[in-house]
């Protein structure tokens, strides 16, 4: 008989008692005499000045150090203060410590020991701690150890609704331990505490216009902060490429906190950038920079700025590239605090209310349907699992509201781009009747598994869709039980080689014999710095490798049946 979810009472008084006393202390809160980056961040708002954030995450804790110290040293000796780092931990953190060695290794380090407490005293930067920590197994742990070592802005909820680890995990055991992890900084609210939830990372991007994308938003803060009794920040802005998109996302957010926001970071626009066109990623850069640094002199929200270094979409970024974009940043600023008057703020805090009314009348209707199909709305845990289980486009149809016009309109950048890039490959495919494809992709970049499923069928194929919680294993065996001609998956975090060996091992060990492609970011995280390309030994496994999506037709076509 399925487990079922302890009573969120009683894991909320877990939580809360599992919390330390207090919390621990930083270089930079030291430095700057703050409680809590809480406590740092109003006094910054109230002095009207902007705040900063790199993120940050090499092979290794040490690398990472190395990394930190340098762009820390860069900066300030040119006047700059850098407020805050975020680590862009291996996926190996959501597993408990003691199971982290037997893991598969991806980008971005892993904490261990005293590597904890180096986090907050390697440099006087306010840690960030988002990816990998709540919503995993070891939610708890990592929390309690990161508010220990002084890291007050912890996250990510996000990850909990839409990620998963590589062949999955128990969702009892997640939701649960997700909702103590919650209720620690529930009981450490009142020093600073902040529980912090990446919409573009989450559900929220999923869905097909910015209204549903606030709905989400309110109801994650129904049940953070009015069930569970934390602060919750939303972080945004790593997929939303507009301008304007940007400004409606900054006021409708904060719209929905009545205009009393403190929050994490504004990502920077990842999405804008092309490899190795560094004209077209400093514009891209620049506009964000822009955009960002006016909405905070505008209306302060305590987001701090992120500008994205040039060659985020090649690789891991090193420290001089980092500090290169935070150089520009600060240039930028000069700009813009001589400039604001050029945006219309009127049209835009306009569609940002619209948009953070049609918000909550999607979490209320929600949360009326999830109660007539009995969940327990009440019940923290109840509710994440539901929306963890239902997931953003279902929630969407079950919802049912029709936005007005100027809300319809402001469409996402993943739904926009998904059809234009399905329709573009339509048009360029062949014929592929009768072949039959598995598509995959373990973990959340799923923008190209999900234009290639609205693509393939209109050329004739036939698309298994897989989620992301599936095994390497489970892939091949779907292939199997499917009698598919080809496996596509979609790599990007680091782990193109190892992912591919277990690709290939369970292939063989299936019998197998379709053709096993990869696309995406095909290098790997060799745990001794930035990650090395790793096509040539993943062509030495039998695994074809496509840089670009729409050769994947031609690659199909001669599996076509006679």
């Amino acid at each position: 008989m399925p487990r079922t979810l302890a009573p969120s009472a009683q894991l909320i008084a877990e939580g809360r008692s599992a919390a330390p006393a207090s919390l621990g202390t930083t270089a930079f809160l030291a430095e700057h005499r703050a409680a809590s980056e809480v406590d740092y961040k109003r006094r910054m708002m109230a002095d009207g000045a902007v705040m900063y954030h790199a993120h940050v995450g090499l092979s290794t804790w040490e690398a990472t150090e190395g990394l930190l110290h340098h762009v820390h040293g860069e900066l300030a000796a040119r006047g700059h203060r850098l407020d805050r780092f975020g680590v862009a931990l291996d996926r190996a953190m959501g597993v408990p410590s003691a199971q982290r060695s037997a893991t598969m290794k991806e980008t971005g380090p892993r904490l261990d020991g005293s590597d904890w407490s180096r986090v907050g005293s390697t440099v006087p930067i306010q840690p960030h701690l988002g990816d990998f920590m709540i919503g995993f197994p070891a939610g708890l742990e990592n929390t309690l150890a990161a508010l220990r070592a002084g890291v007050t802005t912890i996250g990510n909820l996000g990850q909990y609704l839409a990620f998963d680890l590589v062949g999955g995990s128990d969702e009892i055991e997640v939701t649960e331990t997700t909702v103590r992890a919650l209720a620690a900084l529930a009981a450490l609210r009142d020093q600073g505490a902040l529980a912090h939830s990446n919409l573009d990372d989450g559900p929220g991007m999923q869905m097909t216009h910015y209204g549903a994308y606030a709905g989400w938003a309110s109801l994650e803060l129904y049940v953070v902060e009015t069930l569970i009794g934390a602060r919750l920040t939303h972080c945004y802005g790593n997929l939303i490429n507009s301008p304007v998109h940007r400004a409606v996302v900054h006021f409708a957010l904060d719209d929905l906190r009545e205009r009393r926001s403190v929050g994490s970071m504004m990502y920077g626009n990842t999405v804008g950038h092309i490899p190795f066109d560094r004209a077209r990623n400093t514009a891209v850069l620049a506009q964000q920079v822009m955009v960002d640094i006016a909405l905070q002199l505008r209306r302060p929200t305590g987001h701090a700025v992120n500008p994205v270094p040039l060659s985020e979409a090649e690789r891991i970024p090193n420290a001089e590239e980092i500090v290169e974009a935070h150089l520009l940043a600060r240039e930028i600023e000069v700009e813009v605090r001589n400039s604001a008057d050029l945006y219309d703020w009127d049209r835009l805090e306009s569609l940002g209310r619209a948009t953070a009314e049609y918000g909550r009348e999607f979490r209320d209707r929600a949360l009326a349907r999830l109660d007539r199909d009995g969940v327990d709305v009440t019940d923290a845990a109840s509710m994440l699992l539901a929306m963890r289980r239902i997931g953003a486009a279902e929630m969407e149809r079950l919802v049912d509201l029709r936005p007005a016009g100027d809300v319809a309109r402001l469409e996402p950048w993943k739904a926009r781009r998904a059809r234009e890039i399905a329709a573009d490959l339509r048009a360029e495919m062949p014929r592929l009747d009768g072949v039959r494809v598995v598509l995959a992709v373990l973990e959340v970049h799923d923008l190209m598994r999900d234009a290639l499923a609205a693509a393939l069928p209109g050329v004739g194929a036939e698309v298994v869709l897989l989620g992301a919680g599936t095994s390497p294993e489970g892939v091949i065996q779907a292939a199997v039980d499917e009698d598919a001609d080809a496996v596509v998956v979609a790599v990007y975090n680091g782990n193109a080689l190892d992912l591919g060996r277990l690709i290939s091992t369970a292939s063989r060990r299936a019998g197998f014999a379709g053709r096993l492609v990869f696309g995406g970011l095909l290098n790997q995280d060799l745990g001794d710095g930035l990650p090395v390309d790793a096509r040539l030994p993943l062509t030495e496994l039998g695994i074809v490798c496509l840089d670009r999506a729409a050769d994947l037709g031609p690659l199909l076509a001669d599996l076509a049946p006679v």
